[in-house]
């Protein structure tokens, strides 16, 4: 019974702000999925770009998430975190409905740029608009929910890619179309959210004050290498199973499924304690540890026939998955926890830079460490590992005890419903039906 009261937990949030909250990422993952899964083929199908230049746009676009990710997110501060949600959905809605036009590799080029800068505003966006909500104690919980339904919304969306892909033709050419209806569809449900309440002194926080905190940008620095799991489940794991161990490739996806069930199954579970940065940093450090496992244990992969080899490499996506299941939970705690309430747009944005870090250089590092050393290179990336878990508990309890102290408010600061901004009270934000 208990494990079945955490699956409703995880999968059907309480009514108001959270429901609708899930209702959102749920048509933008579905979105993104539709798309994502799909965008090769039609890239190179439909507007006629080689592989080379898709994955030079992808890579370009991800290198515009370094700015996009904390100027959007000090953006949200601003003007309001339910606003800047609202607008980042409709410019992608825009976006991906011009992608059909795109007929040159320069347009291709700007057009996925600018797509890739305004996405990067969703992460800081919905996790500002999360803190305006929902209160400090119940925050990690909440995005631990919103999590499981991204991952529910992705399959999904993959699912229709897959079906659009068989049916050739027209249905490919829809890809961008469908996408873009569901972000409108994400914008529309975003209207309907509460107003959620504003720190007074929001806007007036330092500028480029997350980045000063050099406190906060070591913990984001040290969140980068324990959030490696991304890339050596997606990218690593893979390339050392076809290039390095006997089991047979049909396991990856199988792997990657299995990967996929466990998130959506016990991300809400596996937050728990991460509601306090102190709690979060012990989490961050215990991810650690099972990703130092997990890379040991993919070392050993090479030992023995193909048997031996896939149970190896189950174990070690299971060790992974528990890793990334902290390793998410424990960002939520510790970016929310050592944010300033009337920065925390800002300081989202500036924490998922650790994200950013390593998906541009996870992939290729860990890669080339592994492809090339073997074993000694899966210690290699275990050892960083290590030293990052060991370091964060210490720094991010020196970050908490800096931590900046809230604004005070002066003689013409306004309240959001002052300005005309998205503001209410806690308790009617967070009893507002759905």
């Amino acid at each position: 019974m208990p494990a079945l009261q955490h699956a409703k937990d995880a999968l059907i949030p309480r009514p108001g702000p959270q429901r609708l909250l899930s209702a959102v990422n749920l048509a933008y993952a579905v979105g993104r999925g539709v798309f994502l899964s799909g965008s090769v083929v039609y890239f190179t199908t439909v507007t006629g770009l080689s592989a080379g230049q898709v994955a030079l746009g992808s890579s370009a676009a991800a290198l515009s998430g370094f700015v996009a990710s904390l100027l959007l997110g000090m953006l949200a501060d601003r003007v309001g975190a339910r606003r800047m949600l609202a607008v980042v959905f409709v410019l992608q809605a825009v976006g991906f409905a011009l992608y059909p036009t795109v007929h040159s590799t320069t347009a291709f080029y700007a057009l996925i740029v600018s797509i890739g800068f305004v996405e990067y505003g969703v992460g800081p966006s919905f996790g500002a608009f999360v803190s305006a909500v929902v209160e400090p104690e119940e925050r990690v919980q909440v995005r631990a929910i919103l999590r499981t339904m991204f991952n529910i919304g992705f399959s999904v969306g993959s699912g229709v890619a897959a079906l659009a892909l068989f049916g050739g033709g027209f249905f490919v050419r829809a890809l961008p179309w469908a996408s873009s209806v569901l972000w409108l569809g994400a914008a529309l449900l975003v209207a309907r959210l509460p107003r959620g309440r504003r720190s007074a002194a929001a806007g007036r926080n330092r500028r480029f004050g997350a980045l000063r905190d050099l406190r906060f940008v070591g913990v984001t620095a040290l969140s980068a290498p324990l959030a490696l799991h991304a890339s050596i489940i997606l990218v690593v794991l893979p390339l050392w199973t076809v290039e390095r161990t006997d089991a047979p490739h049909g396991l990856i996806p199988l792997l990657m499924i299995a990967n996929t069930v466990f998130v959506i199954a016990f991300q809400v579970a596996a937050s728990r304690g991460a509601d306090t940065v102190a709690g979060a940093a012990r989490l961050a450090r215990r991810s650690g540890l099972w990703l130092a496992a997990a890379c040991a244990v993919a070392a050993a992969a090479t030992v023995g026939g193909a048997v031996t080899a896939s149970v190896a490499l189950g174990v070690a996506m299971l060790l992974l998955t528990v890793a990334e299941l902290q390793q998410a939970a424990s960002g939520w705690g510790l970016a929310h926890g050592l944010a300033p309430e009337e920065a925390q747009g800002e300081y989202l944005g500036t924490f998922h830079l650790h994200m950013i870090l390593q998906s541009v250089l996870g992939p290729g590092v860990v890669a080339a460490a592994t492809m090339s050393w073997g074993g000694w290179g899966w210690a290699a990336v275990a050892g960083a590992v290590l030293v990052c878990a060991a370091a964060v508990v210490p720094l991010a309890r020196d970050a908490e005890r800096h931590r900046p102290r809230p604004a005070e408010s002066g003689p013409g600061s306004e309240s959001e419903a002052g300005s005309g901004s998205d503001s209410a009270a806690p308790s009617t934000a967070l009893a507002e039906a759905a």
